[in-house]
């Protein structure tokens, strides 16, 4: 019995096509990424604004905020999940330094995520439309 030799040019086409999928798999992995830490900002900050027009102050910490959200489950849809979906990091500061996680100041109420850099700087080899935009700003 003998064994199905393959040409060259297939294991040239195999070594450019695969790694070519992989990046578009990846930016369509980062894309949607992407949408779910803007939806997430979006809720975050409801719960904030929520948090301040019942208690007449912003919440001391995300944590505070969580809490919080927890009492009035079956009541009032809390949607804080503070997490930050680019680099996995769910830490909260005080300062905007560009470490990752998420900033909040409890004086205004003010959130960002922690990611002072484009975003090509976090994913290498991202090459979607918001590869310049800096996650701070969002």
């Amino acid at each position: 019995m003998r064994a199905y030799k393959f040409s060259k040019s297939f294991y040239v086409v195999v070594i450019l096509v695969v790694p070519l999928v992989l990046v578009v798999v990846k930016n369509l992995y980062h894309e949607r990424t992407i949408q779910i830490q803007k939806v997430n900002l979006l809720l975050i900050r409801r719960s904030i604004g929520l948090y301040a027009e019942q208690n007449c102050k912003f919440p001391d910490s995300l944590d505070e905020l969580n809490e919080y959200g927890s009492k009035f489950r079956d009541e009032i849809a809390w949607y804080c999940h503070p997490e930050e979906a680019i680099t996995r990091n769910s830490t909260e500061h005080s300062v905007l330094d560009g470490t990752g996680g998420l900033y909040y100041d409890p004086n205004n109420g003010d959130l960002k995520l922690n990611l002072t850099k484009p975003l090509k700087s976090y994913w290498i080899f991202y090459f979607g439309k918001k590869r310049n935009d800096v996650p701070a700003d969002w």
